[in-house]
């Protein structure tokens, strides 16, 4: 039996403060979802990595090796202060990847923290979670690295 594996990247976020908010983000890693097996794509399944990094799956997927959820690092902010988060909008993607020849998948970013505190310097390392969400089609998923951008609208108040 043939194994598809498939190794996803998500990289690039947009970032919206509120309050006037003039801060720096820098991303330190993007959200992966790791060396993954989709032995068949008949049915709806899916990968979840919360901001914590706890992995979860559902039917028919399997995970070799391990991946991350994406981490911004804030800078500027005052130190010391509860920061909250709000997603703005759903942040969806339906790619087709590796051309036509390859099944499309969905990904949304789906977990991050509600609030948080900077520390003395005013730096804030937030870490956001995300679901991929295979057809079900029974169209298969080419070998290969699956790399792709999005953006995440947050509103920071504080």
């Amino acid at each position: 039996m043939l194994k598809q594996i498939m190794r996803f990247l998500y990289a690039s976020l947009l970032l919206i403060f509120s309050k006037s908010v003039y801060c720096d983000s820098i991303q330190q890693e993007p959200l992966n979802f790791g060396t993954l097996v989709i032995p068949q794509n008949n049915t709806l399944s899916s990968i979840t990595i919360n901001h914590e990094g706890e992995t979860t799956t559902f039917g028919s997927i399997y995970v070799l090796a391990e991946g991350n959820p994406a981490e911004l690092l804030f800078t500027g902010l005052p130190p010391l202060t509860q920061v909250s988060f709000n997603k703005t909008s759903d942040s969806k993607l339906q790619s087709e990847a590796l051309g036509s020849n390859s099944a499309k998948f969905s990904v949304v970013l789906v977990d991050l923290p509600r609030t948080q505190a900077s520390d003395e310097f005013g730096e804030l390392l937030l870490k956001v979670g995300g679901r991929l969400i295979t057809t079900g089609t029974s169209q298969g998923y080419l070998d290969g690295s699956f790399i792709t951008d999005t953006q995440l609208e947050i509103t920071i108040d504080y």
